[in-house]
């Protein structure tokens, strides 16, 4: 049942990562597209934008399926976390998730079919986009490190939290590293996916600089996880710092392949932001991408 978890994380986490920076580098290909006068440009932001939307129905459905799969592990501690914080998080983080699809889809809406010569009129529809973006940002990694942070016994909950017990439970160091860290990593596999785009569908003029841009995005957000993954591991229990640094040798393995994977990443994104803009190295980092994340969810599950 762990291994089908470590997937079903994985997928649900690439997916929330594209649904919550995809509508910011969406904005980019919409400014770029002006500035730049082309129409591929602007339809590749579109395209953007809409995967971002179906990403985050996609992240929704995994995310009940992991829910599944732990109420099917009798895991009754995790769902009383659910509900210490039901009434004063979860139910309006519903409204939050529709709130962001709300904006999104305007701002996509205004942009297909609208007209927008204003500057003030393009800046309005962008801002829906962020408003989107930024309420996801915000919301889904703070939210669910906090439950786990209940689950485990880590913090002290009374049975029912009001909002202003959770506002406090942000200042805790291991939800505002994770946050950081799911901030970096959302840019990392949206920027990447979409260099790999780019190389896709625009012509060779205009991909060169786009997509190198994208690619040095991901770049330096997977080179900024360097120091913020390593402070988030000094913010963890004495438990999982030992299961990664040889206590469990599973977990100890599974951490060092994902950060040899990590500086694999880092090698291939850097030769696309710089050398090579090639499909073939795009599609070898989207992989590398892909396995460095299974990787790390596998550790931190293990680890707990």
């Amino acid at each position: 049942m762990i291994y089908l978890r470590i997937i079903a994380l994985s997928i649900h986490l690439i997916l929330m990562n594209v649904a919550s920076v995809g509508p910011i580098l969406a904005i980019w290909l919409d400014a770029r597209s002006r500035r730049l006068e082309s129409e591929r440009i602007d339809a590749l932001g579109r395209t953007l934008g809409w995967w971002s939307v179906l990403a985050l129905f996609l992240g929704i459905f995994v995310g009940l399926i992991q829910g599944f799969l732990i109420w099917s592990e009798g895991n009754e501690v995790y769902f009383e976390a659910v509900n210490s914080v039901w009434e004063s998080k979860i139910t309006f983080g519903f409204w939050e998730i529709g709130f962001s699809l709300v904006c999104m889809i305007a701002y996509l809406a205004w942009w297909r079919f609208g007209k927008r010569p204003r500057l003030w009129q393009r800046l309005l529809s962008r801002f829906l986009a962020v408003l989107a973006a930024t309420n996801l940002l915000y919301h889904f990694p703070t939210l669910f490190t906090i439950l786990g942070l209940i689950a485990r016994g880590e913090v002290e909950a009374d049975s029912q939290i009001d909002s202003g017990e959770f506002r406090s439970l942000l200042l805790n160091g291991e939800v505002i590293w994770f946050t950081l860290h799911f901030w970096l990593a959302s840019f990392a596999v949206s920027g990447l996916i979409t260099g790999l785009a780019c190389l896709r569908k625009l012509t060779e003029e205009e991909r060169e600089s786009t997509a190198g841009i994208a690619f040095t995005i991901a770049l330096v957000a997977t080179l900024l996880q360097i120091p913020v993954g390593f402070v988030l591991t000094t913010t963890l229990n004495s438990a999982q710092q030992s299961r990664l640094m040889g206590g469990d040798t599973l977990c100890t393995a599974m951490f060092a392949l994902s950060v040899g994977l990590a500086f694999w990443l880092m090698h291939h994104l850097a030769g696309l932001a710089f050398f090579d803009r090639s499909r073939r190295k795009a599609n070898m980092a989207l992989m590398t991408l892909g396995g460095t994340i299974v990787l790390m969810t596998a550790t931190m599950l293990l680890s707990r």
